[in-house]
């Protein structure tokens, strides 16, 4: 099952995000093939705000789970992170993904 992760940083958090970049980018990178793709939501002037990572899992608990322990989500960066069941349904690889 694919899942998106959503994450809203707290105002002015640029500096704390910066911080636990590493640690964040590390989280998720060792989903392997499991990470579907990723990347920051970007205010006007191109900073970061936000992240957005689909990724596989195998239920809904074990997705949260695996959001929760994000260090943006530890270490207070997001001021909300959700995490929602996804299906890939235009644009998708031919047979690359099962709901």
């Amino acid at each position: 099952m694919l899942f998106v992760v959503t994450g809203l940083d707290k105002p002015d958090f640029l500096a704390q995000r910066l911080k636990f970049r590493a640690q964040h980018r590390a989280h998720y990178e060792g989903l392997g093939a499991d990470l579907i793709l990723s990347g920051p939501f970007l205010d006007p002037k191109g900073e970061p705000i936000g992240s957005m990572i689909v990724m596989r899992r195998s239920n809904q608990a074990d997705a949260e789970d695996f959001g929760r322990r994000d260090p943006y989500v530890t270490e207070g960066v997001f001021s909300e992170c959700t995490v929602r069941r996804w299906s890939w349904f235009m644009n998708r690889p031919s047979g690359a993904f099962e709901d």
